[in-house]
């Protein structure tokens, strides 16, 4: 089913059908996708042990089943590969003139990590080896992410890609992109096996498949045809799944109505106290309310988020029903982008007097529940990023290295991409960074929004900045929370055919308190507050220490043109600012 997930970044869908049971969960993840509901193929079986030292087969698989009640001709579908984190999406090769049937299996044979274990029976489809990479996909034993597409092409190189041409999608492990909650790590001598033989689908993985020895089916496996017409079936999606205080977002539940006997009467309720708003709030299929074509079982409601509410991740939920009582439970969530309660990086003030209106372009204020930022439509970059850092940012989760264009960018905008920056000789350098965002999978994939990047030389960014960060991160070890703002100055060149600014020097200003409450009434004459000013051009030492390049939070301003910690009284202010820091 193609409900799917990325941790990073914005939305979960479930369907949870009650004739099977299945208890809804809340999520913690973002995610993206389409709230389409496959009736048809659906990956039934996954292992990717293959050849190991504990290996059950000698080849990695990926079995598919036809849970419809319809035949599919296979040609020219792939199944996708990519690593935990990973956005290269490794394509099986498409798949040849083949009409699998309703409960009909079809077995997919990848990659051998060596010669344990047993051959697999007959596969169907051997991929072969792709171009230009040389070799067959070679699934993780542990973590990682499949996709059923229905065309050939590669997916775009996303963590989390949202094409209207995936059918299904399964993360397991730590996988990036899953749909509802990634199954548990596999093993070596396990694999990931959907429920019912195939026929169980509520776009949740992890509610899903089943964690056990593999057992592959091939074509000519006993056909296991799925009874589902007695059953409701829906799912839900947002759009966009990520949105800040007033802005709004177009909740759809498609429903597949029921057969034997056939739904009549069809309703969706939705329960929306969790963005503030209505708990008993009726979605639409008249065409009205953001409901396109009337009648057609796509029930719509456009929800505008009150200004105000706290940012983060929310939990939404919705019924659908039909008058012969047959319910489905969906849950959805979406990211709230504005400050965590007690986390507002501006409480000190907004430096350049940002704001969300699209038509200040150039000044434009993007608020996230990681870190808030002014977005400089001419340059391609940030104006500058602020954040609140302390221990509880600070955890044990790795990069997750996604690099991606930001969707909450205004429609029309350049959004920088991925490969932007290649060929460039700068890296694409964090203003916060990852290291400041650890405690979680999405929180951490929100540093690697491009609108968090400017262009850094390497020894800047991999040198001093680097070197200040990791002071910051000390800092915060120690008991203290900072408020941190950083971003670019000047202009020495472009990038990407002109269309993003080199800066001249990239900066930033720190202001440190002990770890406590109400901290605009606590800074006081003693409180420390200095910012760093790292040129963008060579010669720079990459060795050289932060210390060097340290100065007051008035020759930061002088050079910015920013007023920073301006809701801090005015004598305290201007002393602190011209303070030299000797720490």
């Amino acid at each position: 089913m193609k409900q799917y997930f990325r941790t990073a970044a914005t939305v979960v869908m479930m369907a949870v059908i009650n004739l099977v049971g299945i208890p809804v969960s809340a999520q913690k993840e973002q995610a993206q996708g389409s709230n389409a509901v496959s009736t048809s193929l659906v990956i039934s079986q996954i292992y990717g042990g293959g050849g190991n030292a504990s290996g059950v087969y000698t080849h990695d698989f990926v079995e598919i089943f036809n849970r419809g009640s319809q035949p599919v001709n296979l040609a020219n579908w792939t199944v996708q590969y990519a690593s935990s984190a990973g956005t290269n999406w490794l394509p099986s090769g498409p798949l040849p003139n083949f009409s699998l049937q309703p409960g009909q299996y079809y077995l997919l044979q990848f990659a051998s990590s060596g010669a344990i274990g047993q051959p697999l029976p007959t596969p169907d489809y051997i991929v072969p080896i792709l171009n230009p990479e040389g070799f067959i996909p070679n699934l993780s034993a542990t973590t990682g992410k499949l996709s059923l597409v229905n065309i050939a092409d590669r997916l775009p190189a996303l963590s989390c890609p949202t094409d209207a041409s995936i059918i299904d999608m399964i993360g397991y492990g730590t996988a990036s992109c899953f749909e509802g909650q990634a199954t548990p790590a596999l093993t070596q001598t396990t694999g990931a096996i959907r429920k019912g033989g195939g026929c169980q689908d509520t776009d949740n993985n992890n509610n899903d498949f089943q964690i056990g020895p593999p057992a592959p089916r091939n074509s000519s496996t006993a056909l296991n045809p799925c009874d589902l017409g007695g059953a409701l079936q829906a799912g839900i999606n947002a759009n966009p799944n990520s949105v800040a205080p007033t802005q709004t977002t177009r909740l759809t539940v498609s429903v597949v109505p029921a057969t034997t006997p056939p739904s009549t009467g069809i309703t969706v309720t939705g329960d929306l106290t969790d963005i503030g708003l209505s708990a008993n709030q009726q979605f639409f299929d008249n065409g009205t309310n953001g409901d396109q074509v009337p009648n057609d079982n796509v029930f719509t409601y456009d929800a505008t988020i009150p200004a105000g509410i706290f940012g983060g991740v929310r939990n939404v939920t919705a019924v659908a029903a039909d008058g012969q009582g047959r319910t489905v439970n969906l849950n959805q969530i979406i990211t709230i982008n504005a400050p965590l309660p007690g986390d507002d990086p501006l409480l000190f003030g907004n430096p350049s007097g940002a704001t969300p209106d699209i038509a200040n372009e150039n000044n434009y204020l993007m608020p996230k529940p990681q870190y808030t930022l002014s977005y400089n439509r001419s340059k391609a970059t940030p104006n500058w990023v602020a954040w609140r850092l302390d221990s509880s940012w600070i955890g044990s989760t790795p990069r997750q290295d996604d690099f991606r264009a930001d969707p909450a960018l205004p429609a029309g905008w350049f959004a920088v991409g991925t490969n932007d920056y290649s060929g460039s000789g700068y890296d694409r350098g964090h203003m916060c960074p990852s290291g400041d965002r650890t405690n979680s999978v999405p929180n951490n994939s929100a540093t690697f929004l491009m609108t968090n990047m400017v262009p850094q030389l390497p020894a800047n960014n991999q040198g001093p900045w680097e070197d200040f960060e990791s002071y910051c991160r000390t800092l915060a070890s120690q008991g203290n929370e900072i408020y941190i703002i950083s971003g670019p100055v000047g202009n020495i060149g472009t990038i990407s055919s002109g269309r993003i600014v080199v800066p001249q020097y990239t900066w930033k200003v720190i202001l440190v308190l002990p770890n406590g409450t109400n901290d605009l009434q606590r800074v006081t004459r003693q409180t420390r507050a200095f910012g760093v000013v790292v040129p963008n051009f060579t010669p720079l030492d990459i060795n050289a220490p932060w210390r060097n390049f340290r100065t007051t939070v008035d020759a930061v301003e002088n050079l910015t043109g920013y007023n920073f910690f301006s809701e801090i009284p005015k004598n305290t202010q201007e002393l602190i600012e011209r303070r030299r820091d000797t720490l």
